[in-house]
């Protein structure tokens, strides 16, 4: 009888350890055992039957040495494990586990000691790892480095001879007891690895998909029905555009856009829309003015808008109507940023530029009307990221008196989205799922390093000495959660903050102002607290 903890097929193996490839190569006799952590690379025939083992050792390991004596060895694998704790059960006479994933290989080593393979292998090993990583490092990057780096290195081929596996992952669970499972480990996945053992778990249970994923605990709020209307066009615009294909970044925008487009259709007419190009030391930024009417002579406050879209889409014309609406309401100029996005212009392009642009609105903002005394910054999405990392920025080179209000529309503040909230509100039915959030950082962020940088993810900044500012929140959106821990660390900061939650709206919900209460009403707050600001402007008391 087969084990139930079996691979089902030789692609678990290769899968295993394409996703964990750092295993134990174990060799000699009993009193001269040697063992090294190293990565390896499996090679597999055409059925996908597991043939080489590739991998190198350091050139100062005696190990290799031996294996060119003794070739024979043993490579150790664990893959994604973890203790299953009864806590998560709804049946407490359960007992502790541990679900795993292992490999064994039985190899015969070839030592392989030329200067070709070590760069064969080495560029191989690299290729693999840095496939996919934003801003993917290349062995050419090291420069004169790598040759010596090649020359202290000695790779090996392995021919396996044996090899086992197991995947013990619930499969003898009841069904309660397995979606209990999964709902514990995506609760507690805070560094990921429990997810990735959800995921493996997900992958071998024969079972109902609602066990395999268990529904979210609590269950999401239900979406206002008006705002579905939008989401619901857009989705089907983009699917008929996109007509099933793979599209690149550029063309996505253009998918965007078009899908977009009726929805910037009605809407207040404005007494001016006019465009300038601001010079930027970040280079010249498009700019588009709104001017609701201005009496000859009268300057008015101006809110300086950044689209949302990911910093990789939208522009302008996606967000025409919205900022019509503000300038309308608000009785204000409003002045719609286009800047750069990703991936051709990454962190911090964007958010230099708009630093960029409100110094020239300083200097330059009168001509059209714009009180430059009284500027405020505003932006949905990625547009509220931008808005919060400028007024940081500025306050940090000691201009921050330069903007007196910040009005954030579900901003994102932090690459990372709690596990309760990417199973609430991340999900793939949800308008903006947890996988975009990570395909959108991944894009507009080059480099591990700039993931923590305070200006981008904010919420881990300084926040004393900021103007007041405004958090719109949409009740269903997977990162809600941001707004309100942004919203704690504004107000122990000694900040003026103001929140304000919408029943039922996801991601986006501002956009559907023409079909939906909710989104119309967010506008009018947003509208009215910019007034109320701009003329009457509290700080707190370490603003420059």
């Amino acid at each position: 009888m087969t084990d139930k903890f079996s691979p089902r097929s030789p692609q678990d193996l290769a899968d295993l350890v394409l996703a964990q490839p750092l295993a134990w190569i174990v060799s000699g006799p009993a009193d001269a055992l040697q063992a090294t952590v190293l990565p390896i690379q499996l090679e597999c025939d055409e059925a996908g039957q597991p043939q080489r083992l590739l991998g190198h050792f350091g050139r100062s390991n005696p190990q290799w040495e031996q294996l060119a004596q003794s070739p024979h060895a043993t490579v150790l694998l664990i893959g994604p494990q973890g203790y299953i704790s009864p806590s998560w059960f709804a049946d407490r006479t359960q007992a502790p586990t541990w679900n795993y994933t292992t490999a064994r290989f039985d190899v015969e080593v070839d030592i392989c000691d030329t200067p070709e393979d070590a760069d064969a292998l080495l560029r191989r090993l690299a290729g693999q790892m840095e496939d996919g990583r934003p801003n993917a490092w290349h062995v050419e990057d090291m420069g004169a480095r790598y040759q010596n780096l090649s020359r202290g290195v000695v790779g090996f081929d392995a021919r396996i001879v044996g090899s086992s596996a197991r995947f013990k992952l619930g499969q003898d669970e009841r069904d309660d007891v397995f979606a209990d499972i999964v709902r514990g480990l995506q609760a507690g996945a805070q560094a990921g690895s429990a997810e990735v053992l959800a995921d493996w778990m997900r992958r071998f249970a024969d079972r109902p998909a609602p066990i395999v994923a268990p529904p979210a605990v609590p269950a999401p709020a239900a979406l206002d029905p008006h705002i579905m209307r939008f989401i619901d066009d857009v989705r089907d615009r983009g699917r008929a555009l996109t007509a099933g294909r793979t599209l690149g970044w550029p063309e996505r925008r253009i998918v965007a856009e078009q899908s977009r487009l009726p929805w910037q259709e009605g809407g207040p007419v404005m007494a001016s829309t006019v465009e300038r190009v601001a010079d930027t030391a970040a280079g010249p930024v498009r700019l588009r003015f709104y001017d609701p009417g201005t009496a000859e002579g009268e300057t008015k406050p101006a809110l300086v808008y950044m689209h949302g879209g990911g910093w990789a889409l939208f522009g302008l014309d996606t967000h025409d109507r919205l900022m019509r609406e503000f300038a309308a309401r608000s009785g204000m100029v409003v002045i719609g940023v286009d800047y750069a996005l990703a991936p051709e212009a990454r962190y911090p392009v964007a958010l230099n530029q708009v630093v960029g642009v409100v110094r020239w609105l300083r200097q330059h903002g009168g001509a059209f009307g714009v009180d430059v005394d009284r500027l405020a910054l505003g932006g949905d999405s990625a547009g509220g990221s931008l808005s919060m990392g400028t007024v940081l920025k500025l306050r940090d080179a000691g201009e921050g008196a330069a903007v007196k209000a910040v009005l954030s529309i579900y901003g994102a503040f932090s690459p990372y989205c709690s596990p309760a909230s990417r199973q609430r509100y991340g999900t793939p039915q949800d308008m903006l799922t947890a996988d975009e959030v990570d395909e959108f950082w991944n894009v507009y962020v080059g480099s591990t390093a700039d993931r923590n940088d305070p200006y981008l993810n904010s919420v881990l900044a300084p926040l004393h000495g900021l103007p007041p500012v405004f958090l719109i929140v949409g009740e269903c959106d997977v990162v809600t959660e941001q707004s309100m821990t942004m919203a704690g660390c504004l107000l122990a900061a000694g900040n003026a903050v103001k929140l304000e939650v919408y029943a039922g709206a996801p991601h986006s919900f501002i956009e559907a102002m023409a079909v939906s209460q909710v989104a119309s009403d967010a506008i009018d707050d947003g509208a009215a607290w910019l007034r109320t600001t701009l003329f009457h402007n509290p700080r707190s008391k370490d603003a420059a």
